[in-house]
């Protein structure tokens, strides 16, 4: 017997995989404007960053998901917000790298960074219009 102990996982799964289509989409759109527009180097930055957005949320999710199981058991951590910080400074440090090698232009990067944002305010557009029905 299968019983379902959060009835809103579905409704989670959904959203997240609408997400991960939106932000693919984006980042598709980008990279072939930046090969139009740009050069190579320009479309593999965007791709890159556009994986960056993705580990980013894949990350944020996990420690918002673990900084809530610790919460709802009663745990206390020293320092709650650490996975938020060291996930941030994991991100600015790869970036300063490429920046630092001059391995990709960073305006791409930064582009394909911006997919996770994107797709969230196409998502949200669509989820106003899909209510007002």
């Amino acid at each position: 017997m299968d019983v379902q102990t959060d009835p809103e996982s579905d409704i989670r799964e959904y959203s997240r995989t609408r997400i991960y289509g939106l932000m693919a989409v984006a980042v598709a759109i980008a990279a072939i404007a930046g090969l139009i527009f740009g050069n190579v180097r320009f479309c593999i930055g965007i791709v890159i960053g556009g994986l960056l957005s993705v580990v980013n949320f894949v990350w944020l999710e996990s420690s918002t998901k673990g900084l809530f199981a610790d919460w709802a058991e009663g745990r206390k951590s020293v320092f709650p917000a650490a996975r938020f910080i060291l996930r941030y400074l994991a991100l600015g440090l790869f970036l300063l790298g490429i920046y630092a090698l001059g391995a990709l232009p960073i305006a791409a990067v930064l582009i394909g960074l911006a997919a996770f944002a994107v797709a969230v305010m196409i998502d949200g557009i669509f989820s106003i219009f899909k209510s007002r029905k």
